[in-house]
């Protein structure tokens, strides 16, 4: 396939449209008509298209306006109307339901309105902003909002499940909304336009200074110290009420470790499945509130210095679905290990808090904990988002360490605020890329995957090798197979490397091209969201691995069809902030099953518990897929398989 081809299909690039500032043009015949815009915050949306349309919903949802005069930023949600319903009389007599949109967005009393998921329709970019003493449309005091509309909609089924979806990349129209203030304060009404929608009618009324408003509980395990609730007068609520939202953060106090965790040291690092069973425990976890509330659970425990400081948990299993971000661990008996370095190189400026743990130093924890409430709402490490590291909360720590090494000292100077790009974010993403329960972890703006580079923009570095290897490149219908890639210099200069090649830290990108000819990239089921990447020199001849079970991700099944599919690797960093690739491709073919043994352990094991089983390598936290796996080695205990599952330590016949 040649390298321009399809790009972004390989390398699992995702759009996420983010409103940007634009300048208010005027339209006035003198100053003292100038209409006043809307003010800062949120407001709720109610948009109706004209009566004709009789099969177009209604939608409702938020819009958010942020005046940075003679600049403003705006951005809205819909979600399609959950109509009221009318009893009318046909002429016979009979009753029959009317359902129809309200015309208004009622008055929450200062409550920004949450809607189920299922609901979201799409995205409102704000381009164009205008003020206006009269218009063609006979109003006058207007305020004219221009949007680009990104239709949000999902690849398949299982994917809607776990209500990961994606934006189109190219707007599905143009909206204009034309708002008038009315005689009740804070609401204003008027006409829609769109492209592609007939004429409608649109209301927005104010409800809250701020932009979003989520929950967060706190959860202590026994052992564990809580982080500070207040640090000279900042607290979790007040470094997001910086950014514009309303976190409401309540305390559910301590609780003990769990029966079936007996098991796990508190005391040393923990491994994800504890910290998901841990998750899903503590009192209060009710992910069927998410439709109606943003919550997010903070959970301290102790675990020890060494261990990373915490850990957003990007997906948790329940009842079968993967859900993301629901929860984040903060470690209190971790800290600043005196020998700890970003990137590998020399020593962190851990000042007087070196070799000292979290508990010990309130400022630090307080901020780690923000740091990873602002991953649970999808927010990225400024290393990965601008390329260089600040004082804000979204830089790791190490990073942080290092700017503070050259002007302040660690922890007294640390800025307990996000950046202004981070609160951009925060306020503009799409719901569905913050809420919690919604879009994978780091599918957000500036992630590895939505700031993937255009193909033209991309070094292809010819000095570099990167070969292919499968444990077999003939499967059946359901056996897992090993991919790995070796990167080799085959030049005579060293080239700065990644130090290692995972797919977790989306730098080694897999894609399947299929039969048909259709690409499915292979995306990770879990993205660490504290992967620190580490570079060196690769020198002439020397190489770097790494490899993946190839079977399951969260979009699909690598091969769910037989005959000839292309499995591509493409490696893909940055060199002096120019994108930089190498590509290795193998053929595989996948055969048809002939028997009935193997169509039945095709149609066991091809199935997305089974896969997301294999995928963490754990059996113990998928009972239906441990089930399946039983079956199908119960007919087929030699199938090829069943041979790669045990290979695999995921069946009960021992390797």
């Amino acid at each position: 396939m040649p390298r321009m081809e399809r790009w972004p299909e390989r390398i699992g690039a995702v759009y996420l449209p983010v409103a940007d500032t634009v300048e208010v043009a005027e339209d006035l015949a003198s100053p003292s008509e100038v209409p006043l815009p809307p003010k800062p915050g949120c407001y709720a949306l109610s948009l109706r298209w004209t009566a004709t349309q009789r099969n177009t919903p209604g939608f409702v949802g938020t819009l958010r306006v942020e005046p940075m005069l003679p600049r403003v930023r705006f951005s809205a949600d819909l979600y399609r109307d959950q109509p009221t319903v009318h009893l009318l009389a046909d002429p016979s007599g009979a009753l029959r339901e009317l359902r129809s949109p309200s015309d208004e967005p009622a008055d929450t009393d200062g409550r920004i309105p949450i809607y189920p998921r299922l609901d979201y329709h799409s995205y409102l970019r704000g381009i164009g902003a205008r003020l206006s003493s009269s218009t063609p449309e006979g109003s006058s005091g207007t305020v004219v909002l221009e949007f680009e509309e990104f239709v949000y909609g999902y690849e398949n089924e299982v994917l809607k499940e776990m209500f990961v979806g994606g934006f189109t990349q190219v707007p599905k129209q143009r909206l204009r909304f034309v708002l008038a203030p009315t005689a009740t304060p804070g609401l204003y009404s008027g006409t829609a336009h769109g492209d592609m929608s007939k004429d409608g009618t649109v209301s927005i009324r104010w409800i809250s200074p701020n932009y979003r408003h989520a929950h967060v509980r706190l959860h202590t395990l026994e052992g564990a110290v809580a982080p500070p609730a207040e640090v000279q007068g900042v607290t979790l609520a007040t470094i997001f009420a910086d950014a514009g939202w309303e976190l409401s953060v309540t305390d559910g106090g301590t609780f003990p470790l769990p029966a079936e965790l007996s098991h796990v040291n508190i005391n040393n690092c923990w491994g994800f499945f504890d910290m998901r069973k841990l998750l899903t425990s503590v009192p209060g976890f009710d992910p069927a509130e998410l439709d109606s509330v943003w919550r997010v659970h903070l959970v301290a425990i102790p675990a020890k210095l060494g261990c990373q400081r915490g850990r957003m948990l990007e997906s948790v299993e329940v009842d079968g679905v993967s859900l993301a971000r629901l929860g984040a661990m903060t470690y209190s008996h971790d800290g600043y290990p005196s020998g700890e370095a970003p990137d590998g190189m020399g020593g962190s400026h851990y000042d007087a808090a070196a070799d000292q743990q979290h508990h010990q130093v309130p400022r630090a924890y307080l901020r780690s904990a923000a740091h990873e409430l602002g991953h649970a709402f999808n927010q990225v490490h400024q290393v990965d988002d601008k390329g260089e590291p600040d004082n804000s909360i979204m830089t790791p720590s190490p990073e942080l360490a290092e700017v503070l090494g050259t002007a302040g000292t660690f922890p007294d100077q640390i800025n307990l605020a996000f950046n202004d790009r981070v609160m951009g974010h925060l306020r503009h993403l799409p719901d569905p890329a913050v809420r919690p329960g919604a879009m994978s972890a780091f599918l957000t703006a500036d992630s590895l995957f939505t700031k993937a580079p255009e193909a033209a923009d991309v070094a292809w570095l010819e000095q570099l090798e990167l070969s292919v290897e499968l444990a077999s490149d003939r499967v059946t219908l359901g056996e897992p197979t090993t991919l790995s890639w070796t990167l080799t210099n085959r030049g005579r200069n060293a080239v700065s490397a990644p130090a290692e090649l995972t797919v977790e830290s989306s730098l080694a990108r897999v894609s399947i091209t299929d039969p048909r000819g259709m690409i499915r990239f292979m995306r990770p089921a879990e993205v660490q969201s504290c992967l620190r990447v580490s570079m060196a020199p690769l020198e002439p001849d020397a190489s770097v691995r790494g490899s993946t079970t190839l079977f399951w991700g969260p979009d699909g099944f690598g091969f769910e069809l037989t005959g000839r599919h292309l499995v591509e690797v493409i490696v893909l960093w940055e060199l002096a902030g120019v994108p930089v690739a190498v590509s290795g491709r193998r053929v595989v073919f996948v055969f048809y099953p002939t028997t009935w043994e193997e169509n039945e352990v095709a149609a066991l094991l091809l199935d997305p518990d089974v896969g997301k089983a294999v995928a963490f390598g754990d059996l113990t936290s998928f009972e239906r897929a441990a089930q399946r796996i039983r079956q199908a080695e119960e007919i087929a205990p030699t199938h090829p398989a069943i041979q790669a599952l045990r290979r695999l330590g995921l069946t009960q016949q021992p390797r």
